[in-house]
């Protein structure tokens, strides 16, 4: 006996069901999360931007007005999560050893990657298909990054080509017409083929991105939870096996995105990446090279040994390997095992800082400059370039005395 076919009139068939149905169910679900101190908690509309005081009031905000299957992409972390947890919890395992009677009237937030300086000691991360999560996509967090001055790293998953970003980068500099000091660099995922690679290479050098900052620690797309539980949900509501990869997931203006949302394209992401493969990409590109992914003292010297400019110490926001060491538990690994590192090589990190307390600590331990990824992210999906800017203005632009 079927329940649909025997008390249901033929025309009430409407066809298979959306998958994107479940967003707008949960987007009204969503709307019960915590809001930012000092908004209506029984209002639906979304506080204003200035009542946006912590880098964390974002997340709340962006959770109620983001498709669900694009907060799951942004918000997930590889297995049960333990990555991303550390990443944020080892802050609190470090103190300052307060001094008094200094001089501090002068306090200088500036610094220098590679030579390019900036108002502020931290930089916009690299973070694939914000298509997903705003519809002006990656140029609008550009233009946002451009009007504070601050620099970014521009992924090549990305929803709009490296060109089209470029663009919008000078684009906004052109507007702004002083000058902005804020510089792009890119995150190179290197594909499986040699003449793609050097195609991309190619691509990145004759936009103008200011360093290379190649990806090591993602050979395949991690194992993400909460991801495969969605996707299993949405196949299973429209009597599928298996979903196929989204347009949202791949990029649907960028040709070389890797599809990051799910299931990678094949070839997109390669697994024979080797230190040896350093010596043909020096001959393709002359510009600054950062190894993106380092999670050891040893990787760190040979970073060193093998000539590049600089390291970013990340477990990838916590998203590819379960249990993974947090970059600053690798800062420290380094300190005191291979210091020199620190003096030779500029030393980024990332994953978990949240307000100008851990990014003070990471420059006291010897860090060159810090990477912040989803409160921007966050800021973004919310108010796109206003809340890029506040999420700079209202929380990490000030340090403890």
């Amino acid at each position: 006996m079927s329940y649909l076919e025997d008390y249901l009139p033929k025309d009430a068939c409407l066809g298979p069901i959306d998958p994107n149905t479940f967003g707008q169910l949960r987007r009204i679900k969503s709307q019960e999360v915590t809001k930012p101190s000092g908004t209506d908690p029984d209002s639906n509309e979304i506080p204003h931007v200035s009542l946006c005081v912590s880098a964390t009031d974002f997340e709340a905000v962006a959770k109620a007005v983001m498709p669900h299957k694009s907060y799951v992409y942004a918000s997930g972390s590889a297995n049960t999560g333990a990555s991303i947890k550390a990443n944020i919890d080892d802050w609190s395992r470090i103190n300052f050893r307060p001094r008094v009677m200094r001089d501090v009237g002068d306090a200088d937030t500036r610094r220098e990657i590679f030579g390019h300086s900036s108002p502020y000691p931290f930089y916009i991360c690299p973070m694939g298909t914000m298509g997903a999560i705003h519809p002006g996509a990656e140029p609008e967090m550009i233009r946002g990054a451009v009007r504070k001055g601050i620099h970014a790293v521009v992924s090549t998953a990305s929803s709009k080509s490296s060109e089209q970003i470029m663009q919008s980068y000078k684009d906004e500099q052109g507007r702004l017409g002083h000058g902005s000091p804020t510089q792009l660099f890119y995150q190179y995922y290197m594909p499986v083929d040699r003449t793609k690679a050097i195609e991309l290479l190619h691509i990145v050098k004759r936009c103008g991105y200011k360093g290379l900052w190649i990806t090591v620690d993602a050979p395949i797309l991690g194992k993400r939870t909460a991801d495969r539980y969605l996707q299993a949900e949405e196949a299973f509501a429209v009597g599928l096996a298996e979903e196929s990869t989204g347009e949202w997931e791949a990029g649907s203006d960028n040709a070389f995105a890797p599809a990051m949302g799910g299931r990678p394209v094949q070839g997109q992401l390669s697994p024979h990446l080797s230190w040896h493969d350093l010596e043909w990409i020096r001959k393709e590109w002359d510009g600054h090279v950062v190894l993106k992914g380092i999670q050891c003292a040893d990787d760190a010297k040979l970073a060193m040994d093998y000539g590049c400019d600089g390291i970013l110490l990340s477990n990838h926001g916590g998203r590819q390997l379960h249990t993974a060491p947090s970059a600053l538990m690798t800062l420290l690994e380094i300190r005191t095992y291979c210091p020199e590192v620190l003096t030779k090589l500029e030393v980024f990190l990332d994953g978990g800082l949240r307000d100008g307390n851990d990014v003070l600590k990471a420059l006291c331990l010897g860090a060159t400059a810090v990477g912040v990824g989803r409160p921007f992210l966050y800021a973004l999906g919310a108010y796109g370039a206003k809340g890029v800017e506040r999420c700079v203005d209202g929380k990490f632009d000030r340090f403890p005395e």
